[in-house]
């Protein structure tokens, strides 16, 4: 395909690939992709997607918050019917019970009890987080001291419900697992085993976000905990330096909240941060020790026994590790308000807005193309594989798994049908690409008569940070929220974590590919 000026587009088309991906950031990237392949089952084409005594099934883990303040892509991975998450889990994206829900929603094996049950929880959080919405608003011009004294007054009058609230969903989560659904019921391998080759940084963090969903005996806040081993683990590195600049943020609660504090705290502040990642760590190293320990041995009521006694033993660190952040909390309102990324365009409001409108565009462009494609797969008859890409919308059609194995007058006519159909889905998907093309090099060139630049480089940086504050402000009132649950001092722990499943479902995150549930693994790595 040739650009609408007649001359070659995909080098345009590979730039403005990379200044949406550069704009984006690599760590919010990974922060959302999945810890593992769908796994061997995926390109099966007698796997049916429906429950076996005798298969794993896929399991669909939550996305994980970006951190504070950096840009998130809204457009969703084009996936496979098996693969796609069921769109019922946006309302529950923060919740512990999520991957449990998962399998249960996509296998249509939810009870009418536990809707009833899950639909109760959802109207309690609801009035809880109006509650304190409502005061959050009404107090956000306020005097901080009086801030604070009206939000820990609220936080007294909702800590017995909240309580409830989190061991609902503590109680739904150990339901919601049975047999053949739980995350491990299929695994052969377990962390150390002796004679095998050492365990990999990938499977070492699918196990530790394993146990935070599935294992029993686990305090909530341990279960936070792993979810932020798991995290570290996936993006491990050759070096400290390699793996700082993969992972730079701090975790603080409510976790697994990332944010980056100022450099130049003054020494007081910062020997309580230094002091707060301390007890963090001591408190992950011993989660970390016991799992590895315990996974794989025999008779899982010991093992959840063990888990018990340590979540007793870690308790009194945890309300320790909350009582120093909240003393950072007071110590860092007291600085002076730090500028946020999204605060300032580099350039003017009208050129501003034609970024902003690219990045709407190029949004709504792939959105359109991916809904108009599962139209026509949900036709049925036919299995359909497409991505997009920088050449364009690329597609294959072959008949449906009804038709393996037997003849099939239908086929034919059935697979000619979708192809019609996704012929013209891409040839108006490929003509408005090159429209975007076209409008980004009229967006260059006016970047280099109004910065007076010509320089490709520069244009090209230019328009990534413009890129990066237009991703920002589409996401500006979710991250005023993730600041607010972050940072304002006098929220409760339970409070906080509220506010946080209010922010993920407002951040609109893609939801996560399904994957296999482990069983064999390879001999290497």
């Amino acid at each position: 395909m040739t650009d609408v000026r007649g001359s070659p587009a995909g080098t345009r088309r590979r730039a403005i690939v990379l200044w949406f991906a550069a704009a984006a950031g690599l760590a919010t990237i990974r922060a959302q992709s999945s810890l593992g392949p769908a796994g061997p089952l995926e390109n099966d084409p007698d796997f049916s997607g429906g429950r076996s005594e005798a298969r794993p099934t896929f399991i669909f883990f939550p996305p994980l918050p970006p951190p504070l303040d950096r840009p998130v892509s809204h457009v969703a991975q084009a996936l496979p019917p098996r693969l796609a998450p069921p769109p019922e889990l946006a309302a529950y994206v923060d919740e512990p019970f999520y991957p449990p829900l998962s399998v249960r929603l996509s296998h249509r094996d939810l009870t009418d009890a536990l809707r009833g049950r899950l639909s109760a929880y959802v109207a309690a959080r609801a009035t809880l987080r109006e509650e304190l919405e409502t005061e959050l608003a009404r107090t956000r011009e306020a005097d901080p001291a009086l801030r604070r004294q009206a939000l820990e007054t609220l936080a007294r009058r909702q800590a017995a419900r909240l309580a409830t609230l989190e061991q609902t969903a503590d109680k739904l989560r150990g339901d919601l697992i049975t047999g053949d659904y739980d995350w491990g019921a299929f695994r052969e391998w377990h962390l150390g085993e002796h004679g095998l080759r050492a365990d990999s940084p990938l499977e070492l963090a699918q196990v530790m976000r394993g146990y935070a969903f599935y294992q029993n005996g686990f305090s909530p806040a341990q279960r936070r905990l792993l979810r932020e081993i798991a995290l570290e683990l996936a993006m491990a590195a050759e070096s400290t330096a390699a793996a700082t600049a993969a992972q730079p943020f701090l975790f603080f609660p409510p976790e697994p909240a990332r944010v980056l504090l100022p450099d130049d705290l003054p020494g007081d502040l910062a020997a309580k941060v230094a002091a707060y990642q301390t007890k963090r760590s001591t408190l992950k190293k011993e989660l970390f020790d016991a799992v590895s320990t315990e996974d794989g041995r025999s008779f899982a009521f010991i093992r959840s026994g063990r888990f018990r006694t340590l979540a007793d033993q870690q308790a009194a660190g945890f309300v320790a590790l909350e009582s120093l952040a909240e003393d950072i909390r007071r110590g860092l309102a007291l600085l002076p308000p730090a500028p946020h990324p999204g605060d300032r365009s580099p350039l003017p409001p009208i050129l501003t807005a034609r970024v902003t409108a690219l990045v709407e565009n190029r949004n709504a462009l792939q959105k359109d193309a991916t809904t108009r494609i599962e139209a026509v797969r949900h036709r049925g008859g036919v299995g359909i594989t497409y991505s997009f890409d920088s050449s364009g919308l690329k597609f294959t059609v072959s008949p449906g798994r009804q038709f393996r194995g037997r003849p099939a007058p239908d086929a034919a006519r059935m697979v000619e049908a979708a192809e019609t159909d996704l012929t013209a889905i891409a040839a108006d998907y490929d003509r408005r690409y090159v429209e975007l093309i076209n409008e980004t090099d009229d967006v260059r060139r006016a970047i280099g008569d109004t910065t007076g630049n010509t320089t490709p480089s520069v244009i090209d940086a230019t328009l990534a940070a413009t890129v990066r504050y237009a991703m920002l402000q589409t996401s500006e009132d979710a991250n005023r929220e993730y600041r607010t649950a972050v940072f304002d001092p006098g929220l409760s722990p339970e409070q906080r974590r509220l506010l946080m499943g209010s922010v993920m479902e407002h951040l609109d995150l893609p939801l996560n590919r399904g994957e296999l549930q482990p069983s064999i693994r390879s001999a290497s790595w």
